[in-house]
This record gives structure tokens, sequence and C-alpha cells, in this order.
């Protein structure tokens, strides 16, 4: 009976081990394959399943990708880093000049990217902040989420985020002031800006605003 039981146990154990993430039908090792594909679309799939599986061991070959001269490649290549986030730190040198890409599809989500690396992206802060000034608003409000997620804490970037707080764009405007909350108290230099803003009629910002004031410090 315990020969049995010990049998059991391990077909349960085996049984427990999962096959491998499969994305339609394939897998990471076999996706990786298409990325060198002469083929664009075929690229692209790849690098859209690469994201989809959270393969971290394909950054090597999404930073390859990052070259690609189809914009939209490059663009699918910083989309799937951002989904590995802090698995992809290795790739922050080799996004931080796509910052400056001519495809704003490509600089919001090398952004993303950076921003969900973390702190590890802290390299990228100052191509970040120039993206303050973007003119993609969609860029801009992305650079001021990553600059929080990043916890910039320099006085540069503070000032950078506290004067997004002025932004024409709503979206950024809200962005700005969620990112100085995700810095805390070393935004402290940031508050005369949020006080500025806080009694703002727009409901979304001055939720945002009165989050970022209690998160950094500010006494009510």
């Amino acid at each position: 009976m315990r020969t049995l039981w010990l049998l059991t146990f391990v077909f349960l154990l085996a049984g427990c081990g999962g096959k491998e993430a499969l994305h339609k039908g394939k897998t990471a090792a076999q996706w990786r394959q298409s990325l060198h594909d002469p083929d664009a679309q075929v690229r692209r799939e790849a690098i859209t399943a690469m994201g989809a599986l959270k393969d971290g061991g394909a950054v090597p070959d999404l930073m390859a990708a990052l070259e690609d001269k189809d914009k939209a490649i490059r663009a699918k290549a910083a989309e799937a880093l951002w989904s590995l986030g802090p698995q992809a730190r290795e790739a922050v040198p080799a996004l931080t000049p796509l910052l400056k890409d001519k495809d704003a599809g490509v600089r919001l989500s090398t952004a993303g990217a950076l921003g969900e690396i973390g702190p590890d992206a802290q390299s990228a802060v100052p191509a970040l902040l120039t993206c303050l000034q973007d003119r993609d608003p969609y860029v801009r409000a992305q650079a001021a989420t990553s600059l929080g997620k990043c916890k910039a804490e320099s006085p540069a970037a503070v000032s950078g985020l506290a004067q997004a707080l002025g932004d024409r764009e709503k979206n950024v405007r809200v962005a700005a002031a969620y990112a100085l909350a995700d810095i805390g108290p070393p935004a402290r230099d940031a508050l005369p800006a949020l006080q500025k803003v806080s009694q703002t009629r727009d409901g979304d910002l001055r939720v945002a605003v009165k989050h970022a004031l209690k998160a950094v410090g500010h006494a009510e």
C-alpha cells in the first residue's frame, strides 16, 4: 500500500510540472527563431509573442530588434520589453536613444518600457525629462509616469514634473501629479506647484494633486 501511495505521489508531482507556455501553439524558443525572419510581418508577430509570453530570455534579441529599419518592429520591440518590466533592465542603454526616435509610437513604448523597468533605469532619467517637452501629448504623459516609476528624485526631475503640472494637456498634468506622488518626500520642492493647482475645477487633476500632496508630505 505504501509503494502504491508513493507511486501515486510521484505521478501527481509530474503532473504539477505544467506544460511550457505557448502563444498560438508555439513555444518561446520557436518564436525567438522567428525574430530573425526576413519577413517583417513574421518578425512583428514574433516580437508580440515574446511580450505575451514574458520571455526574459528574449531580451538580447528584442534589443537587436530596437535597431530594425521597420518602425513598427522598433515600437513592438519596446512594447515587448515594456511587458517584461525589471527583467529587461539590461536593455536600458539600447532603449534610451529611442526616446528621440522619429516615430511617436516608438517613443511612447520606449518611455513605457523604461518606466516599467523602474529604478534600474535611472540612467535614462535625463532623456525622459527631455520627453516632457515632446510634441506628442501621449509621449509627454508617459514620460511623466515613467519618471515617477523610476523614482527620479533629482532636483531636475522634480522641477521638470512640477513644470508639467502646467502642461496644456490634462492627461500630462494628471500624470505629472501622480509621478510626484510616486517619488514621495524627495519631491518636496514641487509643493508650491502642487498647491497652485490644488484648487483646480477638474476632478481628476484635483484627486491626483491631493494624492501627491499627501505622498510628498504636505501637512494639510
